[in-house]
């Protein structure tokens, strides 16, 4: 084991050194789960080293494959909607066929923008780093880091699990509602994961009951793939982000009172030279978010309009299956399972939304950080220095934006939530007096 982290896997950060220029980011020393992505296989898409054929990188071919069968797939399980079949489609299923293709869509989209920026994508790995930052002042605060790579690992593994929980979910309840609640009849399809509308008859269909089974067992499987996978990507890129503005917030909020810095010293000269080395590592952290923000931009912007009108569309959905007139047992799964798919969109959502907020906050905090330094004891040169920095950083302040005045952050989900609840409450009183007529 490398000696330079042995304290850490004991759970001690209090000692770690400096390691090695030529060390790299690595499973131990990094606040991403890249054992997640590399056991997935996801992580290889990305990486030059990884096993080629012909110079062809493997896990590349294998997900372009992979992608090219499940959009076959999916092509397949739309042409009934071309064709007049003997069934009808309800607006329930139209709804999670809409979800589950508009969600494959976003997917694909999201890792083609990463296979594109993939050197890029790469460089913003060291970010990710528990000694990326190098000033002494940084590294002081490594238990900062430590904590936060406990946390996000943690959570990380849990939105792993949840995720797991429902594709898990959306495959058994299908198995469940043909053998125990629905009603068997010539005219009805058997239950699906999505019930898409393959161009086939119902007896055909049910005949062949296993094989479409297994059609929309891939689709999901791979789309809820591709989601969690780019979730923990991207998510744990920008908690890193952020973790590494606190440390540079704390470290220049110490400037001018920590007394055993300065002993046998002169003041001034050794907090001017420590504020440079903080100033140093800002503008690595700094180049790495302007790194960050183009990439993902494309990608949140496409995901935050589509989990919207999704989330707004599966809360329809939700209100549709408990005003339907079908039995008890059979709207308590379907709204179970809608509702955990409501419930995962508004996750989602909130982590993306949260993220882009913190991202804001932290970087203003940095100039809370400077300001909270002891600078009435600093000469004016040092006062100057400190005031120039501030000015800099409101000039390069950056946010992720949805239009010329809207910004992505917490509010954005607030007000998704708002319209969903207005367009649901217009539909309640609407089937209400549809009903009483």
């Amino acid at each position: 084991m490398n000696p330079t982290f042995k304290h850490f896997f004991k759970g001690d950060c209090t000692n770690i050194t400096k390691p090695s220029p030529m060390e790299t980011c690595n499973d131990h020393t990094c606040t991403i789960n890249l054992n997640i992505l590399k056991q997935c296989g996801f992580y290889q898409i990305f990486d030059p080293n990884s096993k080629k054929i012909f110079g062809w990188n493997v896990y590349r071919i294998s997900f372009i494959a992979l992608t090219v069968i499940t959009q076959c797939l999916i092509g397949f399980g739309n042409c009934g909607f071309l064709f007049e079949l003997e069934d009808t489609t309800d607006n329930i299923d139209l709804f999670l066929i809409i979800f589950s293709n508009s969600y494959f869509c976003l997917t694909e989209w999201k890792v083609v923008i990463l296979i594109i920026n993939r050197k890029k994508f790469l460089e913003l790995l060291d970010v990710t780093d528990l000694i990326f930052l190098k000033s002494k002042q940084c590294r002081n605060n490594i238990k900062i880091l430590c904590k936060h790579r406990i946390r996000a690992l943690q959570l990380t593994n849990l939105y792993f699990m949840f995720c797991i929980f429902v594709i898990i979910e959306w495959i058994i309840f299908p198995i469940m509602i043909n053998s125990f609640i629905a009603h068997k009849t010539e005219n009805r399809r058997l239950e699906n994961v999505v019930n898409r509308r393959y161009p086939v008859d119902v007896n055909t269909y049910n005949k062949y009951y296993i094989l479409f089974y297994v059609f929309e067992i891939i689709i999901g499987v791979k789309t809820v793939y591709l989601v969690l996978m780019v979730d923990i990507l991207l998510l744990s890129i920008g908690w890193a982000i952020i973790i590494q503005y606190e440390v540079l917030a704390e470290a220049f909020k110490n400037i001018g009172y920590n007394e055993n810095l300065q002993k046998d010293h002169d003041h001034d000269v050794d907090d001017y030279k420590y504020f440079k080395s903080i100033l140093f590592d800002q503008q690595q952290l700094d180049s790495k978010v302007k790194l960050y923000f183009p990439i993902v931009k494309p990608i949140v912007l496409m995901h935050v309009a589509i989990n919207s009108v999704l989330f707004i569309m599966l809360s329809n959905s939700f209100l549709m299956v408990f005003l339907s007139t079908e039995s008890f047992t059979y709207k308590i799964v379907n709204l179970f399972k809608i509702g955990t798919g409501i419930l995962y969109i508004c996750l989602q959502l909130f982590l993306y939304c949260h993220l882009f907020d913190n991202i804001n906050l932290k970087r203003k905090s940095v100039n809370l950080g400077i300001y909270s330094c002891n600078w009435t004891k600093m000469d004016l040169k040092f006062k100057k220095l400190l005031l120039l920095t501030m000015q800099i950083n409101d000039a390069n302040y950056i946010t992720i934006k949805a239009s010329t005045k809207t910004i992505v952050n917490l509010p954005i989900f607030a007000n998704v939530l708002m319209t969903s609840y207005n367009i649901v409450s217009v539909m309640v009183k609407t089937m209400s007096k549809y009903r009483k007529t």
